[in-house]
């Protein structure tokens, strides 16, 4: 996308994995997570449409690991801003 974004070093990350409760995780474990997703070769994220509203977003996003509709998933983010940091983060994935 391009933008750059900054980000509350406090920032607690909520992660909802099977077993998981949603339990916060630290910020920079999230970070890590998330930058292993994205670097992963053979893999991209594309965006499908960003909607802002004040200090709101909504980010829909499909993840291609491979070809068509097998090789990839879909999700959604959704993120609060406050003086130019994400503050609140939310992302889901369609599942099968």
């Amino acid at each position: 996308m391009g933008a750059s974004v900054r980000r509350r070093t406090s920032l607690a990350w909520r992660a909802q994995e099977p077993g998981a409760a949603g339990r916060p995780r630290r910020t920079d474990a999230c970070l890590e997570l998330w930058r292993r997703i994205a670097t992963q070769p053979g893999t991209r994220f594309e965006p499908e449409d960003v909607t802002v509203m004040g200090d709101r977003a909504i980010i829909r996003w499909r993840y291609f690991w491979g070809e068509g509709e097998d090789g990839c998933v879909r999700g959604v983010n959704l993120m609060r801003v406050r003086d130019g940091l994400i503050v609140e983060a939310m992302g889901y994935v369609k599942g099968a």
